[in-house]
This record gives C-alpha cells, sequence and structure tokens, in this order.
C-alpha cells in the first residue's frame, strides 16, 4: 500500500512539474510578444511613450496607435533601450515624430533593436539616435534621424542569417568603429543582398565588414551593393580591402569592386576566381592527375571549367573522377582475376579424376554454364573501384590412361561488363579463351601444368555530363591475354577423407590494343593501350570424399586457402586529351585490389542426368578491398 500511494505521489508530482513548465513557457513567450500602445502624445503618462519604454519587456513591439500625423515632444531624455524591442504605427501612413527639443537622443543601450518607423528631430544637427557597443541594430525598412552606431548594423527584420532586407536613414550615419553585417544569397537563379542606404552622409571610419552567405548558386561576375550614401561616404571599412571566402565554393571570393560599375558614393562587392588551384580539394592520384587537365583550361573561356570555378569541392571531385580513365587499367585488374578463377574451375574439374569401371584410355567431356560477380572498393589512392558481372560457357575434354598421365584442353566463352563506382563508367567486354593442360599422379605427389591464350574486345563509354557542355567518349578496342598454372601437391587418407595439400602458381598477362575515344570533342582520351602481368602464388588444403547416393556416384571436392600477389598490382596508362589548349597528361593508376586474398573452392559431382553427371561449383575470394564469386553448373560425360 505504502509503494502504491508512493508511487501516485511521484506521478502527481510529475504531472504538476510538467504543467508548471509548460504555464512558464506559455507567459514567457507571451511576454516575449507583448504589445504596447502609445496612445498619446503627452511628454509622460498613461499611454504615453515614455510610459511605453519604461515598462517595456525584452521581445515587446511599441505601437503607436495615432489617427494622422502626430508630434511627441518630449519635456526630458527618454529612458534608455536596454532589450530587444522594435516600434510599428496601427495605422498605415500616419509619422510620429519625437521631437527631442534638445533633450538626449534616444539610446539603444543593449540588446536587439528595430528602430524602423521611427522619426526622431531636433534643431540642433547631432545624433538622434545613438546605439552602443552592445546593440545589434536590425530593419527592413526607414528611420529618420541622424544615427550613431557603435555596435552591428544588421539589415533585415532580425539578425539571423539569411534574413535579407534594406535598412534605409533618412539622414546622416556614422557606423565608425561598429560593424555592418551584411547576408548574400545567391538560389534559384537570381542573387539579393543586404542594404544600407543613406540619404546624408555616411561615415564608417574603424568599422568593420561582416558577410554571411546563403544559397549555392554563386559564381563569378556577381555584383552586391551593401551601402548607398547620398551625399558622400567617408573613408573605407577597416578589412574593406580583404578577399572574402565564400563557404563551400573554394575557387571563388568576394572583393570590393573596383570596376567602375559603382559610384564613390556606393559601396559595391564582387564575385571572382580566387586563383586557388584545383588540386586543393582532390588528394586521389587519378583525380590529381585529371584537375591538372581542367587547371590548363582554367581562365580560357572553356564554359565547363568556367562553371567548376563556381562549385564545391564535391562537385570538383566528381568532375575529377569523371574525367579520369581510370576504368582502363583498371579492366586489367579485372581481367586477371577473371582469367585465373577460370583456371581454378579447370583445375577443379580435371584434378585426380578417377573413373571407375571404365576401361583406358578413359574420355572425359564436360560443359559448364558460370556466372561471375566481383567488386573492388577504392583504394588507399582514393582510385575508383568496379563492379563486375561476367558470365559464360566452360567447355572441355579429357583424356586419361592406366600410368597416371592425363590430359585436357578447354575453352571459355563469355562476356559481361564493369562499371566503375562512383563515376558513370561502364565497359562491355567479349572474350574467348582457349588452352591445354597436363597432370601426372604419382604414388607420392602430383603434378599438374596448364597454359592458353585468349582475345577480348571492349566497348566503354565514359559520361562526362558532371562538366557542364561535355557530355561522353566511347571507345572501342581490341586485347589479347597469355596464361598458365602450375601446381604440385600429395595426397594422403585419414578418416575416409583424401587430404590434399598443395602448392600453386598462377602467371597472367593481359595486353589492351591502343586506345583512341570519340565523342567528347575537349575531354576524349588516346593511348598506347598498356599490359599488365600477374605471378600469384597459392597456398591451399584440398579435400574429397566420394560415396554412392540413389541415384548415382557422388563426389565432393573443398578446398581453401591463401592466394599472394608478387608483381605490382597496380597498372598505368598515360594518355593525351582531345582538347588543343591542354598541354598536361593524364596519368591513371588502376584501382588496386589488395596483394593477398583468402579462398574457398567447393565441387559437387552429384546424381546422373543426361548420360552424365551433373556438377555445382562454387570460387570465392576476397580481401579487405575486394571479393570475387563465381557459380558454375554443367554436365560431364566419361566414355
Amino acid at each position: 500500500m505504502l509503494k502504491e500511494r508512493r508511487s501516485r505521489l511521484l506521478r502527481d508530482l510529475r504531472r504538476c512539474a510538467l504543467l508548471t513548465i509548460a504555464g512558464a513557457a506559455i507567459s514567457t513567450q507571451s511576454a516575449k510578444s507583448a504589445d504596447i500602445t502609445v496612445t498619446t502624445n503627452a511628454d509622460s503618462g498613461t499611454g504615453s511613450l515614455r510610459e511605453a519604454l519604461t515598462n517595456a519587456q525584452s521581445g515587446d513591439r511599441i505601437v503607436f496607435d495615432f489617427p494622422a500625423n502626430t508630434t511627441i515632444t518630449l519635456g526630458s531624455s527618454l529612458p534608455s533601450i536596454t532589450s530587444d524591442l522594435s516600434f510599428t504605427t496601427l495605422n498605415a501612413g500616419v509619422t510620429v515624430i519625437i521631437d527631442r527639443g534638445g533633450f538626449a537622443a534616444l539610446d539603444l543601450a543593449g540588446g536587439t533593436i528595430n528602430p524602423t518607423g521611427l522619426t526622431v528631430d531636433n534643431a540642433v544637427d547631432d545624433p538622434d539616435i545613438i546605439a552602443s557597443a552592445s546593440s545589434v541594430v536590425v530593419g527592413n525598412g526607414t528611420v529618420t534621424g541622424d544615427m550613431t552606431i557603435l555596435g552591428a548594423l544588421s539589415p533585415g527584420a532580425n539578425a539571423n542569417a539569411g534574413t535579407i532586407g534594406t535598412f534605409d536613414v533618412v539622414g546622416d550615419l556614422d557606423l565608425s568603429n561598429g560593424q555592418l553585417q551584411v547576408d548574400l544569397n545567391a538560389s534559384n537563379g537570381s542573387t539579393s543582398e543586404d542594404r544600407v542606404t543613406v540619404s546624408g552622409d555616411a561615415t564608417v571610419t574603424g568599422a568593420t565588414l561582416a558577410f554571411r552567405f546563403s544559397g549555392d548558386q554563386f559564381q563569378t561576375g556577381q555584383q552586391f551593393l551593401i551601402l548607398d550614401a547620398g551625399t558622400a561616404l567617408s573613408t573605407t571599412f577597416s578589412n574593406q580591402t580583404d578577399a572574402f571566402a565564400i563557404p563551400n565554393r573554394p575557387f571563388l571570393e568576394l572583393i570590393a569592386d573596383t570596376s567602375g560599375a559603382f559610384t564613390a558614393d556606393q559601396l559595391g562587392f564582387t564575385v571572382q576566381d580566387n586563383g586557388v588551384s584545383f588540386a586543393t580539394v582532390v588528394d586521389g592520384c587519378n583525380q590529381l592527375s585529371a584537375v591538372a587537365i581542367l587547371e590548363d583550361l582554367r581562365g580560357t573561356g572553356h564554359t565547363g571549367v568556367d562553371a567548376l570555378v563556381n562549385s564545391s569541392g564535391d562537385t570538383m571531385s566528381s568532375a575529377a573522377n569523371a574525367l579520369s580513365g581510370s576504368i582502363y587499367p583498371s579492366l586489367i585488374g579485372a581481367e586477371i582475376t577473371h582469367i585465373q578463377n577460370n583456371l581454378e574451375s579447370i583445375r577443379d574439374r580435371v584434378m585426380l579424376q578417377r573413373y571407375e569401371g571404365v576401361a583406358p584410355p578413359a574420355i572425359m567431356s564436360w560443359a559448364r554454364a558460370y556466372g561471375v560477380s566481383a567488386q573492388v572498393k577504392e583504394d588507399h589512392c582514393k582510385t575508383l573501384g568496379y563492379y563486375q558481372e561476367f558470365g559464360g560457357m566452360e567447355l572441355g575434354l579429357a583424356v586419361s590412361n592406366q600410368q597416371g598421365l592425363s590430359s585436357h584442353c578447354f575453352a571459355h566463352l563469355g562476356g559481361g561488363k564493369v562499371e566503375t563506382s562512383g563515376a558513370d563508367q561502364h565497359a562491355d567486354i567479349e572474350s574467348y579463351r582457349g588452352g591445354g593442360s597436363v597432370e601426372y599422379v604419382g604414388e607420392t605427389l602430383y603434378l599438374l601444368a596448364a597454359g592458353g591464350a585468349g582475345v577480348q574486345s571492349y566497348d566503354v563509354s565514359r559520361s562526362l555530363a558532371v562538366i557542364e557542355g561535355s557530355t561522353s567518349a566511347q571507345s572501342s578496342f581490341d586485347g589479347t591475354s597469355q596464361f598458365g598454372y602450375f601446381e604440385s601437391g600429395t595426397v594422403f587418407s585419414w578418416h575416409a577423407i583424401n587430404w590434399i595439400p598443395y602448392l600453386g602458381l598462377h602467371g597472367t598477362r593481359v595486353e589492351l590494343d591502343p586506345i583512341a575515344e570519340a565523342g567528347d570533342v575537349d575531354f576524349s582520351l588516346s593511348n598506347a593501350g598498356g599490359s599488365g602481368d600477374a605471378l600469384r602464388g597459392v597456398l591451399g588444403l584440398g579435400l574429397q570424399q566420394s560415396g554412392n547416393m540413389g541415384l548415382g556416384p557422388a563426389t565432393t571436392r573443398i578446398r581453401f586457402g591463401w592466394l599472394h600477389e608478387y608483381l605490382d598490382p597496380n597498372e598505368i596508362f598515360v594518355s593525351s586529351v582531345a582538347s588543343p589548349a591542354v598541354t598536361s597528361l593524364l596519368t591513371d593508376s588502376g584501382v588496386n585490389a589488395g596483394r593477398d586474398w583468402g579462398f574457398m573452392r567447393v565441387q559437387l559431382d552429384l546424381f546422373q542426368f543426361l548420360g552424365g553427371q551433373t556438377s555445382l561449383a562454387y570460387q570465392g575470394q576476397a580481401n579487405s578491398r575486394s571479393s570475387f564469386n563465381a557459380l558454375a553448373a554443367g554436365i560431364q560425360w566419361i566414355r
């Protein structure tokens, strides 16, 4: 019972606390938005301006409720304004004049104050409104009277960033040692800016400028008028000669305009190319080479490069990736891995086959369809990775005799694609390869040697749409390949399983013919082609077991191990660019897929079908940067 009461009490206390907080929030909000009405032009008393200023709280608004133009003649100085406050008139077109009568200027001593709508007058030409160093003056409208602002002036309805407005002073403005806070916007195909207009003299000795930028369409040549004095603009802002950086526009700056577009009594700024190198926003090897090409075209009037000057760092990186021809050297690495795994498939199909009940020489033929998917991630040099899909047919014939010798011939016919990750670059590939192998199985070890050659054809497309005015570039070319494999191992039985430790060595060479792109007249590439070599060692362990199933004999083969690349895993192409204004060469490195992989291979020879034995196989290898997966299915026939 006591526990239940305590629980109920806690719930009631929480509810009460929430209601109290909510009420306080509502009260606070109400206090912040209160209107205080001035209904009399008397110097003091109920409904007077003096009473309104005395009672005003932070966030209040003073509203002049007069049916016609009215003058309030002061009998003494008005109270200082020390917190957020604004002014307005209830009836449009009505002017309320505050006649100081020789008393002190209206004192804006602190807070954010919007004095637009005020008219302050005095017979003597001295400041009518003085804003202290701790105040922020805002407004989108007109103030009549001479103003001295020691604090910040921020045109607009409030001091929030992106609030555009015009602060109009009918009189003189002295902003000496103060600050002019200016919002500039470029979006939706247009520009806008905070502006201060002064009918009299504007003095800004020792004042500073503070710019705030919004929008993402700043570009060279844009002009912004921020101060327009009616009679004279005295001296300059202390930092007027500085160049102001524009956020997320690393190649642009805002500077005081000296082109003559503005008069001597106006202060305008213009956006220009700051000359910062394109290379400052990229750090990849290929990207650095690509932006050197773009730098050659900078300042030449090239539309696409001019647009990149106005772009963000991300856009520049995208343009560099689009211009880079890294897909070409990456094709070599993709082809090498594809060839190597085709050879691994042949190895699993022919290695240590036994043809029970078939008198030598035994003849085995097979056909398998296969599919490949592979992915390589961006490497440490920011070279873009790729995704690969391939499919094809594997055909073979093997002959085995009693002396442990067998020979094999095979062919792979395939087609697929390689797509660059992070840039719209695509390659369609067709490949035709053939070769042979010889196996010897002795009492203590076995040997397998295989080799062959092939041809490839490539159709490559690179989109350059990220560079304004550019389209795409295409190329068609051929290539060749040569490959070999050697393996040595031994076999022993344990627990009715054949254990097969082995060492292997892959050697592969892929060559691409010269490449000449058509399409984009500026950024099409041409190069002499290139080649790549791989030498990969294999350390593996295989497990093999055979048995009889209801539908016939079955064999399971599993192997796993480690694969290591001994040669340089990067290929490099050097290309020239079509534009005659470009003097730099484009150096592209293929993506580095790594030097070491773990691998697993599984093959199942199962039930009889169409007079032969069905076969299912999986091959996979992976490291932290890349992965490769292949599936194959088919039939083998033995005679």
